[in-house]
């Protein structure tokens, strides 16, 4: 009986550590992409102020519409960035 639980604990142990590695190895992935994106809504936030860092296209109403539009996709996305 003893012999028993002792292979069955070594069993569930072992299991048990491949199941955490696997997780831990799908979580660092994840940790990787998050980073990879929020660099990417980072830069896409500093080029879109680099365009209209004068504010051309900002006060020209037909471009004005859409770059504002834009801006409000941008701030949307920064919400995402990793603080």
């Amino acid at each position: 009986m003893e012999i028993l639980l002792t292979i069955l604990l070594t069993i569930t142990i072992t299991v048990s550590f491949f199941i955490i590695r696997n997780l831990m190895k799908k979580n660092e992935l994840l940790e990787d992409f998050i980073a990879k994106q929020s660099e990417a809504i980072g830069a896409c936030d500093k080029r879109l102020k680099e365009i209209d860092d004068k504010g051309m296209f900002y006060a020209d109403d037909q471009v004005g519409f859409f770059f504002k539009e834009v801006q409000k996709i941008q701030e949307a996305l920064n919400e995402f960035m990793l603080k």
